[in-house]
């Protein structure tokens, strides 16, 4: 009797894992994302959920700071801007803000060796082991003015810190990857902080914290099919009534 209970145990005990892993798979990724941002002793607070279709590859972020506004972003960065209070949409494309060059798409697909470097045109220059880190460096392109240098470090694998570095080795922005937190499929950090250096001799700095991670092999959420309305009107176009 004893043998079969402890049978019964393991089989459950299996059960609950599978049950687990499979909460934690799929391609519809969702998550609350909040920045503050502190520059000239002000703060400004930024709330957005944020829905990724790995399968479309199509980013949908929902803003609620200010005037509340929907934006649609695909992976040739195609921008759709929807304000649902005046029923109002614009459309813009800038390929460098593609859905694939996200930095959360980076992290959910575990493209985390650069983070976007090198589809922003930089190319390794060097790379070495400093204690238990792993550091690289990457040598910006020629069109890129007055950054020389990414510095890169890494621990256990994953990206914990990066400097962009101007022509004269001056730093002229920091950034930290803290909290990390493992969904299975990946591993994501919690908190990032961002210092930039102005030439002034004062900083911005840009903390973000993510939450409520959800991860689904359905798309449970109206938002990972939003569907701006037919009849939007151009952004701006009640003000010129």
């Amino acid at each position: 009797m004893e043998a079969i209970l402890k049978k019964i145990f393991i089989t459950l005990g299996i059960a609950v894992m599978c049950v687990s892993l499979k909460a934690q798979q799929g391609n519809y990724i969702s998550l609350k994302q909040h920045t503050e941002i502190l520059e000239n002793k002000k703060k400004i607070s930024t709330d957005i959920d944020l829905y990724l279709d790995n399968n479309k590859q199509i980013i949908t972020k929902y803003y609620h700071s200010g005037q509340d506004f929907i934006m649609v972003v695909n992976n040739l960065g195609e921008i759709k801007n929807y304000y649902p209070a005046t029923n109002e949409v614009d459309y813009k494309q800038v390929s460098e803000l593609s859905s694939k060059r996200n930095l959360i798409y980076y992290f959910t697909n575990n493209q985390t060796d650069h983070l976007g470097l090198a589809d922003d045109g930089f190319s390794l220059n060097s790379n070495a082991y400093e204690n238990q880190y792993y550091v690289t460096f990457w040598k910006a392109p020629s069109i890129l003015k007055g950054i020389e240098t990414v510095k890169m470090v890494f621990e256990n694998g994953l990206p914990v810190y990066s400097e962009y570095l101007a022509n004269k080795k001056k730093v002229m922005k920091k950034t930290y990857y803290t909290s990390y937190k493992d969904f299975t499929q990946f591993r994501l950090p919690m908190k990032i902080i961002e210092i930039s250096y102005l030439p002034s001799g004062d900083s911005i700095v840009n903390r973000t914290v993510f939450s409520n991670i959800k991860i689904s092999s359905t798309a449970n959420d109206q938002y990972f099919n939003f569907k701006i309305p037919d009849n939007a009107k151009p952004y701006g176009s009640s003000k010129n009534n």
